[in-house]
């Protein structure tokens, strides 16, 4: 019996059932208990769920008489992963509850472990993704005193959370690692399962070619172990891949019919809705509308990311079929988008509000797309609008102010000042890394446990957004793209106006170009004055390039006005006051409409100016004092024993900022993007405790204005923190900047700020005899 279930768990189903048809003829009547739970769980992993729950019934009252104990518990354990199958999640959870009662009077730690484990799956899928969060982190610790083998399983777990909250990439990255660690262990069932989930999230992250290769792995893995119902998942996954690709042939709809089929055949339960709802879309798009309407029946109405994908889908399909009917999608896709913001408040991990985008980028497309040729340009910036900065209409949630994460930050610091120390020394500073990273992953998943604040800022109207403008001399640009083209709504100007731009691939690969004479040009101004010149040729031939397919087709409209660019998110990079004709004027970039209305309305910050420096600037500390003599009663922190944590507390209440420090964005892990001082770096995570941000903030080295976009078009980084904390305006640079002209330029920069000017006015009378620096105002 123990050699059929082993062999069933390396993917050797029918060489198990074959092992406990000739055990069936020897067993002893006390132990059949234990031989037909055995057989519903080697049922349970071929994928044949209604037969294992029969045999598992049939094993249970044999178990419950004489035992043994730990088979009994685990009954209960298995039976719970049988329901969670089947998508009856609170069948599941009552049973492993059982279970777990059952392992507390019994000493099976490492069992017990594992029970937890699904019990906090569960939370899981029915949607309370911080409360499985947490319960992780102590099965984890748990796993690692009893089970330490099945560790790798609780990655696998986070990878769920991460792709149930839009977080796709990272998940990927997690289900792969996963993967690696189960074919190590010779777990060749769940390995194939975990590339099962690689591939959802490589193609909810559009990397289709990725993808497939994964799906197909999975699907012929799971083929030859018997497992054929998770098989025609991985299929219809393929499938779901070739739709959403543009790649479905001219009988895709009767392939998904057949499919469908075959799942419920087996009473196979998961994914069965989405498969049918896909079903609907194809026959929707060849116009066959036959059945349609039943297929879109009804709305799971159930807990869980799996429910809420489900009927996310429902709302994009109905929307397709009344376009496709000519009638009105809009209630349709409303329905979904206004679904999502409530599961997006439910989360306090700025992470996870800006990953959940993800879940409604199409809902929201379809929107855009369907305004831009039915509805006027006040109707399309509303639908523009409803696919970006999403995060930022949810307070943050200040976990990094709860005592606990203080002190794991104070632990950080100490970290990364030994690394520091250790690689300036040139000494082996692996063991230093990992501390600092551990650290990191401990603040993070403390973090994303923590629950949200269950309320987002009210919309604003796009005539309201066109008011506030218009009374300010100002002209917003708010970019996106239908089709391959870029384009944008005007406001602000002479009533509402739309306009075509330029290719989007076209606007992506100069922004790609920009971004690297940036870069190169902040490392040619020691280098001979011709290599400098060439690489200024290079970007003004770009810079002017990018700007006849953005600037020309929106001139006449802007006339001599202010100008605020809502950047598409693939150019989120883009200098913009670097373009030869905006040199000289105002110029505002904001990650959406919103975020500058609320900005500009924000009441100011009173208190103190505060300036800081950090180590390794060769002129930090005489530019903060010039800075700070231009405002009365300013804090000054000297760079050499600058205290993070004084930093943060001046920051709270001041009206100006001014932080000359050493920065370093973290694409993959954006929230510990930072600033060096004195004692130890001030991440971005911990500025979103601030009670009262400075209402105008500038940081006059390294490259924090860049930020990492996510899949649903929002941006996090240090600049975005701030934004996200409450500060109206970040000035920040895309690149790497030289001390001396960063001091020079934002001395000049505050002295007419300190006169009056608005922080863009400032930025733009600066940067007219410095035509190529990388500093941009963000915010308002």
């Amino acid at each position: 019996m123990l050699l059929a279930i082993n062999l069933a768990s390396n993917g050797q189903s029918g060489e198990g059932q074959r092992l406990l048809k000739q055990a069936d003829k020897l067993v002893f009547p006390d132990d059949r208990g234990t031989l037909l739970h055995q057989r519903a769980l080697i049922l349970w992993q071929s994928g044949r769920l209604s037969d294992a729950l029969r045999w598992f019934d049939a094993a249970e009252p044999l178990l419950a008489r004489y035992g043994p104990d730990n088979f009994y518990a685990a009954l209960f354990h298995n039976r719970a992963l049988v329901w969670r199958d089947l998508g009856e999640l609170h069948e599941g959870m009552e049973s492993i509850q059982r279970a777990l009662e059952l392992y507390d009077r019994i000493d099976v730690p490492a069992n017990r472990a594992k029970a937890a484990h699904l019990e906090a799956l569960l939370w899981l899928d029915l949607g309370e993704v911080t409360k499985a969060l947490q319960a992780f982190d102590e099965v984890r610790d748990q796993f690692r005193l009893f089970a330490p083998e099945h560790e790798s399983f609780v990655e696998a777990s986070y990878a769920e959370a991460l792709l149930n909250v839009g977080m796709y990439r990272q998940s990927a990255k997690r289900w792969s690692e996963a993967v690696a660690a189960q074919r190590l262990a010779g777990d060749h069932r769940s390995a194939a399962i975990s590339e099962f989930w690689c591939a959802v999230a490589a193609f909810e992250d559009n990397r289709f070619e990725v993808g497939e290769r994964w799906a197909r792995q999975a699907m012929e893995s799971l083929y030859e172990q018997g497992n054929e119902p998770m098989a025609v998942l991985a299929r219809l996954l393929i499938l779901q891949g070739q739709f959403d690709s543009g790649h479905a042939g001219p009988d895709f709809a009767d392939k998904v019919v057949r499919l469908c089929d075959a799942l419920e055949q087996r009473g196979w339960a998961l994914r069965l809705n989405q498969a049918k709802i896909l079903t609907a879309r194809a026959k929707i798009e060849a116009k066959t509308f036959e059945g349609v309407e039943e297929l879109l029946n009804g709305g799971s109405g159930g807990p869980g990311h799996d429910a809420l994908a489900e009927d996310l889908a429902r709302y994009l399909a109905k929307a397709e079929l009344a376009i496709a009917r000519e009638q009105d999608p809009v209630p349709e896709l409303l329905a979904g988008l206004d679904l999502l913001d409530g599961y997006r408040m439910t989360f306090g991990s700025v992470e996870f509000q800006a990953g959940v985008s993800a879940l409604g980028v199409q809902l929201s497309n379809k929107g855009l797309g369907y305004a831009t040729s039915h509805g006027g340009p006040a109707e399309v910036l509303w639908w523009a609008e409803r696919s970006r900065a999403q995060s930022l209409r949810v307070p943050p949630v200040k976990s990094s102010a709860d005592p606990d994460a203080r002190e794991a930050l104070g632990r950080l610091r100490q970290a990364r000042q030994e690394l520091w120390d250790l690689q300036v020394e040139g000494k082996d500073a692996e063991e230093a890394l990992a501390r600092v990273s551990e650290l990191e992953t401990g603040i993070r998943d403390y973090d994303r446990a923590k629950s949200g604040p269950g309320e987002q800022a009210v919309r604003i109207a796009p005539e309201k957004i066109h008011e506030l403008a218009n009374s300010r001399d100002t002209v917003l640009v708010n970019m996106f793209h239908v089709d391959d083209t870029l384009q944008a709504v005007l406001v602000g100007g002479d009533g509402f106006r739309r306009v075509d731009l330029m290719s989007l691939e076209a606007a992506i690969e100069l922004e790609r170009r920009i971004g690297a004479d940036l870069d190169a040009l902040s490392r040619t101004f020691k280098y001979p004055e011709r290599l400098r010149r060439s690489v200024e040729g290079s970007m003004r031939r770009n810079a002017s390039a990018l700007a006849a397919g953005i600037w020309d087709p929106i001139a006449e409209y802007v006339g001599d006005r202010r100008l605020v660019v809502v950047p598409h998110s693939k150019l989120a990079w883009v200098p913009w006051p670097l373009l030869p004709p905006l040199r000289g004027r105002p110029v505002t970039v904001s990650p959406s409409a919103e975020v500058w209305w609320r900005a500009v309305r924000r009441p100011a910050a009173t208190g103190s100016a505060i300036v800081a420096a950090g180590p390794r600037l060769v002129r930090a500390d005489s530019e903060i004092a010039s800075v700070g003599a231009l405002y009365p009663d300013t804090e000054v922190i000297w760079a050499e024993r600058s205290d993070p944590e004084m930093v943060l507390k001046a920051l709270d209440g001041a009206s100006v900022a001014h932080l000359a420090a050493h920065g370093h964005h973290e694409p993959d892990n954006v929230l510990f993007s930072r600033l060096d001082f004195g004692l130890g770096p001030l991440n971005a995570y911990e500025l979103l405790s601030l009670d009262q941000p400075p209402t105008h903030v500038v940081l006059s080295s390294c490259d924090l204005g860049r930020s990492t976009v996510e899949v649903g078009n929002e941006t996090l980084g240090f600049t975005a923190a701030l934004l996200h904390a409450g500060t109206s305006t970040v000035v920040s640079s895309l690149a790497k900047v030289p001390d001396d002209m960063a001091a020079e330029m934002m001395i000049e920069y505050h002295r007419r700020c300190a006169a009056g000017a608005t922080p863009a006015e400032a930025l733009a009378a600066v940067g007219e005899h410095r035509p190529w620096h990388p500093f941009v105002a963000f915010g308002a």
